[in-house]
């Protein structure tokens, strides 16, 4: 019973972040190809893990779902600008 919530949890935080990042303007944000596949990688790797979970019934543990919905609360709060996520300085 408490796999199956963490499942739901680590399903909603991976597709809320891989949403964000997929709807993300860059408006008059410099283009920076590095940022780009990083952003990439994020998108792939938390649909990837959608996926898994929801075709192949794979267990999510505690940790995997609260880690996920750190990730999706740190995309969300840089309005899914990557390269705000790793910068050491923020404006």
């Amino acid at each position: 019973m408490l796999a199956s919530i963490f499942t739901v949890f680590a399903v909603l935080a991976n597709v809320a972040t891989a949403g964000r990042l997929i709807c993300y303007r860059r408006g008059c944000a410099r283009y920076r190809p590095g940022m780009s596949v990083l952003a990439y990688v994020l998108i792939v790797s938390s649909g990837g893990q959608v996926i898994d979970a929801l075709f192949n019934h794979s267990p999510v543990s505690g940790w995997e779902a609260a880690f996920t919905m750190v990730i999706a609360v740190l995309v969300w709060r840089a309005k899914g600008n990557v390269a705000c996520m790793v910068s050491a300085v923020h404006d």
